[in-house]
């Protein structure tokens, strides 16, 4: 995923924060005052998590997501492809009883989901043949806000906890564009809240936090997406799990995985092996590169990193720039990864969607 200051509002102070000290070779106690608390990074994370994920907090909820609410342009070059986000419009519900025991229902103009996990047993019903990125995303942010959580919570070291710290976390010192294994988590005020969730595939914010029973909930999402989208989502209905959907968490029949639509994480390497053909005029050539790569002379770039997103058949259904665009080239790139064709991507004998990054020229 992108790890860049382009997030308005909060955001962006929160990844400002790790450049400065890295810039001026400061450590978080040089950039606050001695006297300024800390608490080790396992423990910031598991207390940003108990306070802030409703999965986590022990009380089984109903909660509606609506998706669809453009975030404010950070500049006029934005407002375009703000645009299409008017077309990314949805509806998530969520029924949580416990981890075993749970009902999500995903509604949107391509791809609808109803999905009860029951113990053992999954029942899954949908209607579409692809689940996009940017619908998948809210739904994996409420489920599972910090992404690599425990790859983040081995982390050493401690952050500053104040109203005026805001600090993050991250798995790798500095994380390399279209590093598929890099996540980071970021902090705000005393508790400390959860203020952003990051990895390869997802760049979700949180806000406007209010009480729900012992916890402090976001009420509002905020996605970023590559291509300069930012997709708003709110909370418009939370509270506790209500008896009467008790019988909406039975799963009456059971769904095979070959029927299941899910979506799996591969590396280059993986993404690479599977390239079946390219439907242009001159053969393309993949090539991976070590992230230790010598500076390249000034000028384009010869190879950018795009992110790309497959069904279950390897048809590229979605490709993203996955850097900034300083030449106008990547969306090129990107859009010629959307000519590719991968063979199917077997998990355990079912075929599943893909995403991964690709270094294309």
């Amino acid at each position: 995923m992108r790890y860049k200051a382009i997030l308005s509002g909060l955001s962006s102070a929160l990844l400002l924060l790790p450049v400065l000290g890295t810039l001026c070779g400061c450590t978080w106690k040089d950039l606050f005052p001695s006297d300024t608390p800390t608490v080790p990074n396992a423990v910031a994370v598991d207390r940003a998590l108990d306070l802030c994920s409703l999965t986590h907090g022990g009380q089984p909820f109903h909660l509606v997501l609506a998706i669809g609410q453009p975030a404010r342009a950070r500049s006029e070059k934005h407002r375009s492809a703000e645009t299409q986000s008017h077309a990314m419009q949805a509806q998530v519900e969520i029924f949580w009883l416990s981890p075993i025991a749970y009902r999500t229902v995903v509604h949107s103009a391509k791809f609808n989901q109803v999905r009860i996990v029951n113990g053992g047993a999954i029942e899954e019903h949908d209607t579409g043949d692809f689940y996009p990125r940017w619908l998948q995303n809210f739904v994996d942010a409420l489920l599972d806000p910090v992404p690599r959580a425990a790859s983040l919570r081995r982390q050493p070291g401690a952050i500053p906890v104040s109203l005026e710290s805001h600090a993050c976390i991250s798995n790798s010192g500095a994380p390399a564009v279209g590093d598929e294994t890099s996540a980071q988590i970021c902090f705000q005020d005393v508790e400390p809240r959860l203020a952003s969730g990051i990895d390869f595939t997802r760049y979700v914010s949180y806000d406007d936090y209010a009480p729900f029973g012992s916890q402090q909930i976001a009420r509002t999402l905020i996605n970023d997406l590559p291509a300069n989208l930012l997709l708003r989502a709110h909370v418009t209905l939370l509270e506790p799990f209500p008896k009467s959907a008790y019988p909406l968490l039975k799963a009456t029949q059971y769904t095979p995985p070959s029927q299941q639509v899910r979506t799996m994480l591969v590396s280059r390497s993986m993404a690479q092996s599977l390239l079946e053909s390219s439907p242009v005029s001159r053969p393309l050539h993949i090539r991976l590169v070590s992230r230790e790569t010598s500076p390249r002379p000034a000028g384009p770039p010869a190879h950018t990193i795009v992110y790309i997103r497959t069904d279950r058949t390897g048809r590229v259904r979605e490709a993203y720039p996955d850097s900034n665009d300083v030449y106008g080239l990547h969306q090129a790139a990107a859009l010629r990864a959307l000519t590719l064709k991968f063979r199917p991507l077997i998990i355990n004998g079912a075929p599943q969607q893909m995403e991964a990054p690709l270094e294309m020229p």
